[in-house]
């Protein structure tokens, strides 16, 4: 079997993680004081969006680079 066929299967075998609310207005994670995103000035709404979006990119690209090198032997 080959590895990606095992990880794969490791996937679909295990059980869905419950999904973040990453823009409600709950406070679920303990962040007294912090204000919703809808109350962010539209800039740090803006600088944040981009900040996240460049680290998952960035990640996503070592996980390549990573899934690469390991495919090598």
């Amino acid at each position: 079997m080959s590895r990606q066929t095992a990880m794969s299967g490791y996937r679909h075998n295990r059980q869905p993680r419950p999904q973040m609310d990453l823009f409600g207005s709950g406070l679920s994670n303990g962040a007294i004081g912090a204000p919703a995103w809808p109350e962010l000035p539209a800039e740090a709404r803006a600088a944040l969006t981009s900040l996240i979006t460049q680290l998952i990119l960035d990640h996503a690209a070592m996980t390549a680079d990573a899934a690469r090198e390991g495919g090598r032997s």
